[in-house]
């Protein structure tokens, strides 16, 4: 399987505008071990604006020695935000009996499950520990991808979903809906080795060290063309 193969075929996206480039679409992959299908949410309109934050992993120690200072605990944590906008009209428009009926709900649904547990596995696991024959653990949810650029494919944990349903039809089915998405990017210090999590990071881990070279090449040449003159 692979993810990064599935994660960079699937979002072609093109503009109605006649000679415009083609353009790439956002989008998270649902990824369960378990299942013999992953949930994709393509996102129908990529967001304006992506927020990134990133922060130095803390070691743990609250007084840090001047010798520690330059030293590196690990991958830095980041978190991502980002809205997306959901909107039936054009579904509607040609008479999608599906957009017709619930709206944007199965979209919502999709984005929403990245939190659930699944209710087969919910019912097995009650079931189970009804009967006293195993130690219940917290139920894994799918790994999410976000895929945002072909260089750019990381593992997340999706840790909020601000959801503003904004019209409805006759039905009260929201028709469109914002979503603001939060999530905190998984690093190799918070997946096991054998997770494809781990590789995924490193892929884009390796891939950022090649732009940050190609950026201080360029950066040198353009300084020194400046300088003389040239």
């Amino acid at each position: 399987m692979t993810v990064w193969r599935r994660a960079c075929g699937i979002l072609g996206g093109v503009s109605s505008f006649p000679g415009s480039p083609r353009t790439l679409r956002g989008a998270i992959i649902a990824v369960d071990p378990l299942g013999p299908l992953s949930r994709v949410v393509v996102f129908q309109y990529n967001p304006d604006q992506v927020q990134r934050n990133l922060q130095p992993r803390s070691g743990g120690d609250s007084g840090q020695r001047s010798a520690d200072v330059h030293r590196a605990w690990g991958a830095p944590t980041e978190t991502v935000s980002m809205t997306v906008e959901i909107d039936a009209t054009d579904q509607l428009e040609v008479g999608d009996p599906v957009a017709g009926s619930v709206g944007v709900l199965p979209q919502l649904s999709v984005l929403e499950m990245l939190l659930h547990p699944g209710s087969v596995r919910v019912i097995a696991n009650t079931a189970l520990l009804a009967a006293g024959m195993i130690e219940i653990l917290p139920v894994e949810l799918p790994m999410a991808v976000m895929v945002w650029g072909p260089g750019r494919v990381v593992p997340v944990k999706i840790t909020q979903l601000g959801i503003a349903e904004q019209a409805f039809n006759p039905a009260l089915s929201p028709i469109r809906a914002s979503v603001d998405i939060s999530a905190q990017v998984l690093t190799y210090d918070d997946l096991p080795l054998t997770d494809v999590g781990y590789g995924l990071y490193l892929a884009h881990l390796v891939a950022k060290e090649l732009l940050a070279v190609v950026g201080s090449v360029t950066g040198a040449v353009s300084a020194v063309t400046e300088l003389t003159g040239a």
